[in-house]
């Protein structure tokens, strides 16, 4: 989903969202059926650790009322985490779910950004990504948990969310340094410099 987001045209999510975001997560959610509308899927977290990002720790989604392309059966997402009271919310192990750092709010999309008039102004910015396409929309309605499981089998420890976003791991899958690239290349590129508009001065 990252790399994609990379090749999007037309700066769908402002970089300068992206900059200042103090990490993200990614969702991949799928529909539980026709006739009950749930959702359920995994995801992970990774935040910024001075120029650098750390490992990821992986979650899981569930619930209702995320709203799906027409005739969609799955969904990706990206959550920029803004502030640090978001990080923690998706730092802790367990269940967590019903705060607004959690549910997020749809994201400012386009060159929205670019001129300077808008800053960053909630603690998630939710994105859903359709087709090439990415747009702000909202997950209210989702409940997440850490996967502790998965990370286990992933890393080959029994680690809790926060000590794997510390680093305390042994060892460093070769999908994690593919992240740490696609999340990187990402960070170099510029930020739009956008004009602030100015009225024409008759002569």
């Amino acid at each position: 989903v990252l790399e994609e987001y990379g090749k999007a045209q037309g700066d769908s999510i402002p970089r300068k969202v992206f900059h200042d975001a103090k990490g993200l997560a990614v969702l991949w959610l799928i529909k539980a059926g026709f006739i009950v509308a749930g959702e359920g899927g995994d995801g992970l977290v990774v935040i910024r650790k001075g120029k650098q990002w750390s490992h990821p720790t992986a979650i899981s989604a569930a619930g209702a009322g995320v709203g799906f392309q027409a005739g969609g059966s799955s969904q990706d997402y990206v959550l920029l985490l803004n502030t640090e009271n978001a990080v923690e919310q998706f730092s802790q192990k367990g269940n967590y779910t019903s705060s607004a750092e959690v549910e997020g709010t749809a994201g400012p999309v386009g060159r929205e950004l670019s001129a300077g008039v808008a800053t960053v102004n909630a603690p998630v910015y939710t994105y859903s990504f359709t087709k090439g396409l990415f747009g702000g929309v909202s997950l209210a309605g989702l409940g997440y948990a850490s996967a502790d499981d998965t990370n286990e089998n992933f890393y080959g420890q029994r680690l809790t969310p926060k000590e794997i976003l510390d680093g305390k791991v042994k060892k460093t899958p070769e999908a994690v340094k593919r992240l740490w690239k696609a999340l990187e290349q990402l960070d170099k590129k510029p930020k739009i410099a956008g004009k602030t508009p100015t009225k024409d001065k008759k002569n």
